[in-house]
């Protein structure tokens, strides 16, 4: 029996799907359907526009307890007469994630199981996947995303060991890169102007007697063009090229929020709006620094906090040293 008001159906046996079998039934755009038991009834359904998988039983016993549970949904509902559980799970950004856990429900309820111990069992198993996967910030993702095109490059300058060294970012320096001659701030857009968020009053202060420069990248949405790179694909290209400093690599992602197991997260693939420029962070330039603060805010102390942003497009771009100097665009 299929329930009614289904906009397609499937004939395939949906246990123990393939994530990427699960992945083409969400691209299809059309309810599917699947009777999987019989008894109990049991129907699967795979909602690609809610982004959803729903479970259909008739209801017997009590209802599972699902409400402090973000990602899932619990209802009754009447079908062809009669009264059936419907336990809904939002699917969004892990497809075959919840398509497991619902399937996880259903061969415990082919085992025996009430509905309400067969979902309270799975929910068990699945804590930490409906506690949801909120993996990084947008604006996270678009730093870490910034400072890899810079440490890829500084990689085939460098070499591995060099470029490593030289990224400061994950240890939560003031500045991500610090080179032999000059130590660089990168900052990473998705605006069409280059509008940088900065988050403290020291982020743009250099150190004596070493250079600053703040280096902007501009992003845009890639679609599918070739050139396109998404932020997993970076980590990935990026691990490929290590050898003696993959560990420490890796050390360093673990320390910025990243997580392997989290990279379908980050799905959004981008290209280069414009190419990268360098800005010399001197005493013409619009900071907001700890020294100029001190200078004209009475009771300095108790200013705990500085974040802003600072818009260089009409500024003069300069000429940054290697091994950046052909990584960012040269002026005029």
């Amino acid at each position: 029996m299929t329930p009614k008001g289904d906009a397609g159906t499937s004939g395939a046996d949906p246990t123990h799907l393939d994530p990427r079998t699960v992945e083409a039934y969400f691209r299809l755009g059309a309810q599917a359907a699947f009777p999987l038991h019989t008894d109990p009834q049991i129907v699967m359904r795979i909602l690609p526009q809610q982004e959803e998988i729903e479970l259909l039983t008739p209801a017997a016993g009590p209802d599972p307890d699902v409400t402090a549970l973000e990602r899932l949904d619990f209802s009754r509902i009447i079908n062809d007469g009669g009264e059936w559980f419907r336990l809904a799970v939002s699917a969004r950004d892990m497809h075959y994630e919840a398509y497991v856990l619902m399937e996880s429900v259903v061969d415990q309820m082919k085992g025996g199981a009430a509905f309400r111990n067969a979902v309270s069992d799975a929910v068990h198993s699945f804590k930490d996947l409906l506690a949801g996967r909120r993996g990084l910030t947008d604006e996270a993702a678009r730093g870490l995303l910034g400072e890899l095109l810079v440490l890829e490059h500084a990689i085939d300058a460098l070499g591995e060991v060099l470029a490593i060294e030289a990224w400061l970012g994950p240890l939560a320096e003031e500045h991500d890169f610090a080179f032999k001659d000059f130590d660089a701030e990168v900052k990473t857009t998705k605006s069409e102007s280059r509008t940088h968020l900065i988050g403290s009053e020291t982020q743009l202060e250099p150190e004596p007697d070493r250079p600053l420069y703040l280096v902007s990248i501009q992003l845009t949405r890639a679609g599918l063009a070739e050139q396109g790179f998404s932020l997993a694909e970076a980590v990935a290209r990026t691990r490929a090229r290590l050898d003696q400093t993959l560990r420490t690599f890796d050390a360093a992602l673990d320390r910025l929020g990243w997580r392997s197991a989290d990279a379908d997260l980050y799905r959004t693939r981008f290209q280069l709006r414009s190419t990268p420029r360098a800005y010399l962070v001197d005493e013409a330039f619009p900071a907001i620094t700890s020294d100029r603060l001190d200078q004209v805010i009475p009771q300095r102390a108790n200013v705990v906090s500085v974040s802003y942003r600072v818009n260089v497009t009409d500024l003069d771009h300069a000429v940054i040293p290697a091994p950046l100097n052909d990584f960012c665009e040269v002026p005029e």
